[in-house]
């Protein structure tokens, strides 16, 4: 098995939590004890499933982030055996993790936390039972939402108390249909008790409902 370390970092804005892993999870760098071991080609640029050993741990790597970010056994339902990962060409380390032709998440750097896509919050959003990492859209706000504009503290109806700045959430509407996925600006509770401010930046909205 390749060696791999995950370290923490004191500056991440996401709080620590329990992995059902036995690896130690970090949202601030993931770094090989030798730069040789991360898998490289031509180019710098690899494609790495779950078929040999290195490939094995590459997903070992993101599962891990995804236990760590969303809580422990998300990782191995969000990213199944048949995901692939593919490496950075300037850093050597996972960047991209594919289902099929889809990307599903981004680790972003330096923090080495996912950035998911429509693909991926979807999947997520199956996994996590409600109302963990929700935000929910007032009826009256959605139109503007799907027009490519921010949630703010007035446009939302629920949110769920335990989302803290910088995390991940899934944006829906009061039906509990996802219409969008971005990074919370505010923590959950704040998001319900202000009276205006931008609450959730949005990365990928759903254009087609």
């Amino acid at each position: 098995m390749m060696g791999t370390e995950l370290r923490f970092s004191k500056k991440s804005t996401i709080s620590r939590r329990s992995l059902t892993s036995t690896s130690t999870a970090s949202p601030s760098s993931l770094r090989p004890r030798h730069r040789s071991t991360w898998p490289r080609s031509s180019g710098g640029m690899r494609l790495a499933g779950a078929s040999r050993s290195s490939d094995r741990d590459l997903l070992k790597i993101v599962r891990t982030i995804a236990d760590y970010q969303f809580g422990g056994g998300v990782g191995e339902k969000l990213f199944d055996d048949g995901c692939v990962i593919k490496i950075s060409k300037k850093t050597g380390r996972p960047k991209y993790v594919y289902e099929g032709d889809e990307i599903l998440a981004t680790v972003r750097y330096p923090d080495n936390l996912l950035a998911l896509t429509l693909k991926g919050a979807e999947k997520l959003s199956k996994i996590l039972p409600r109302p963990r990492f929700r935000v929910v859209i007032r009826p009256k706000a959605l139109e503007k939402i799907l027009k490519g504009m921010n949630p703010t503290a007035g446009d939302v109806l629920d949110a769920d108390e335990k989302i803290i700045p910088g995390e991940e959430v899934l944006v829906e509407d009061f039906r509990g249909e996802l219409i969008g996925v971005g990074r919370a600006m505010v923590s959950g509770s704040l998001m319900k008790d202000l009276a205006s401010g931008a609450v959730v930046k949005l990365r990928k909205i759903r254009k087609e409902r």
